[in-house]
């Protein structure tokens, strides 16, 4: 029996199990907002990941529940990293019918596609794996807490986490929600909030509004402009939410404005700032001044000169399953995909189980497909070029 045929036998004799995790994770809800729950996901994984032998490490960063990472032992060729997140958008007793329902080969669930059963197709192609002997590549699982905030709630420092253990990685595969038809993403849009703070002098509008210099005044000013940057085939700007002011019969002395900007290439997201803080410095109100906080999101997931070919070991994996050539697209959602091609990882996302729904109340995702993906990524793996 070769190590593919191996690997596929295990996968076959544990696919009840690999359901019942999938229900396991599914029922522990996980809201970015709730550290704790996220804390308890992650001890759960750390548990498991440390029963296959693996080296574990966890970070808790303030304001947001735990990452881990997990490592076979290293090998002589660059490692795979997979990659995915433990954090859903759903509050806790929220979805209709209860965190896990059953209809035929249908299950709904908070995180259900999003992307809980992808974390259940890595753990098991690893065990997989690891049945048939694999030692050529270490593989390495990195999973973080508030992917589905930008990693605003750890202040970016999940994915500091997550760059630290993709560093040099040969290749890496995202287990984002999985397109119904088994599509790959291999670009993403890029994406992010950027703070606008405008100060300007409080003073009152009936006695004395000469001595004031309206915040309100100077940031309508450049919400105007900013907006009038959008470009539909290229960046997108919305000043999305705004405040200010303390009475209306005072001269507001404050103003924020929260900017999302979108963009199809990281050059694009550069000169998009550029154009921003030049409208930033542009005082048009006097007595005011602006301050333009950083860029809080996701770069853009670029391809890479290696990216079709990943693509084609994937693909040729899958059709010698016989389970089809799946083809390639680029979305307007962000991952964390682009933060290992923006390391010149070659990175496939979308990897995790077959669905649709995400972040509604009709999230679900085909059972089926937990045993047909994770088939075709351990066929790629052990199919994986040295050259990577």
């Amino acid at each position: 029996m070769t190590q593919l045929e191996n690997a596929l036998h295990y996968l076959d004799q544990y696919h009840d199990e690999m359901l019942f995790l999938w229900e396991t994770l599914v029922k522990m809800e996980s809201p970015s907002a709730d550290p704790a729950a996220i804390d308890l996901l992650a001890s759960h994984l750390d548990t498991y990941c440390r029963a296959l032998g693996m080296e574990t490490e966890k970070l808790r960063p303030e304001g947001a529940g735990a990452c881990l990472a997990a490592w076979t032992a290293p090998q002589a060729l660059p490692p795979v990293l997979l990659l995915g997140h433990m954090d859903t958008v759903h509050p806790v007793g929220s979805f209709p019918g209860g965190p896990w329902r059953v209809e035929g080969d249908t299950v709904y669930g908070p995180g259900v596609h999003d992307c809980k059963g992808g974390l259940v197709i890595a753990l098991y192609v690893i065990r997989a794996l690891q049945h048939a002997g694999y030692d050529r590549r270490q593989l390495k699982l990195v999973t973080v807490s508030d992917e589905e905030t930008g990693h605003s709630l750890s202040r970016m420092a999940a994915v500091d986490f997550l760059e630290s253990h993709a560093k040099g990685c040969g290749a890496a595969f995202t287990f984002e929600s999985g397109l119904p038809d088994g599509t790959l993403v291999t670009r993403r849009k890029g994406g992010g909030v950027i703070r606008l703070d405008v100060e300007g002098i409080a003073s009152h509008c009936g006695t004395a509004p000469e001595k004031g210099a309206s915040a309100i005044r100077e940031a309508a000013r450049k919400v105007v402009a900013i907006e009038d940057l959008t470009d539909f085939d290229h960046v997108t700007f919305n000043c999305g939410k705004i405040s200010g002011g303390t009475s209306v019969n005072t001269i507001p002395a404050a103003c924020g404005v929260d900017i999302c900007i979108r963009f199809h290439s990281n050059q694009e997201r550069d000169a998009a700032m550029e154009k921003v803080r030049a409208i930033c410095n542009k005082v048009e109100t006097p007595n005011t001044r602006c301050t333009l906080g950083p860029l809080m999101g996701f770069p853009a997931m670029e391809e890479l000169p290696r990216t079709a070919e990943l693509v084609k070991v994937y693909g040729d994996a899958s059709e010698a399953l016989g389970l089809g050539r799946p083809g390639t697209v680029g979305t307007a959602g962000c991952s964390d995909s682009a933060y290992t091609t923006s390391m010149g990882i070659p990175t496939l996302c979308a990897v995790g189980v077959l669905g649709e729904g995400q972040h509604s109340p009709n999230e679900h995702a085909s059972i089926s497909s937990l045993l047909s993906q994770a088939k075709r990524l351990t066929a790629a793996i052990l199919a994986l070029p040295d050259s990577f």
